[in-house]
């Protein structure tokens, strides 16, 4: 996993589809055929994914939605974007 900075932005990878719930999102890895599922917020950090915001961005976005710290939202907001591209379902642009 690469290191976010405020600026990072990552990318979907064009294996992944995902289908967005008003609980949750469910994503399927076409390349493997498996399937993720996540909460709300995971749905709300995809969305940010797909329009390209950068980390800090998101990281606002869940932190003003959830009246959470900043730094919380930072956190796992880190822990999240680093599961997804150890799954393959994105990718970082310092990787592209």
């Amino acid at each position: 996993m690469t290191k976010q900075t405020s600026d990072t932005k990552f990318i979907v990878n064009s294996e992944a589809a995902a289908s967005i719930h008003e609980n949750g999102i469910v994503i399927l890895h076409l390349g493997n055929g498996r399937v993720y599922a996540a909460n709300e917020t995971g749905a709300r950090i995809w969305r940010g994914i797909e329009q390209q915001m950068p980390f800090n961005a998101i990281a606002d976005e869940i932190s003003t939605e959830y009246q959470i710290g900043r730094s919380t939202a930072c956190e796992h907001l880190g822990s999240f974007l680093a599961e997804l591209e150890r799954l393959s379902l994105i990718q970082s642009e310092e990787k592209l």
